[in-house]
């Protein structure tokens, strides 16, 4: 779970980023994605996959982020 936190810090504060590390986030996002679908949550799966990534640092943190357009 830290590194998944970590990417999604990544992303969501791409101005920090150093040369690199956005796109090395998203690809360490993808295949933490492809590889343990059964074992994330399904609300943090959720967010994963519509690339949702502010929503799914807030929930992270142990927050509710706002409903978007498809409801959760």
């Amino acid at each position: 779970m830290d590194k998944i936190k970590v990417c999604l810090q990544t992303i969501t504060n791409p101005e920090d980023a150093k040369s690199g590390e956005l796109l090395d986030a998203l690809k360490i996002l993808d295949s933490i994605l492809s590889e343990n679908t059964m074992n994330l949550h399904p609300q943090l799966k959720h967010f994963l996959e519509k690339r949702s990534y502010q929503k799914a640092l807030i929930w992270m943190d142990g927050e509710v982020p706002e409903k978007g357009t498809c409801g959760t």
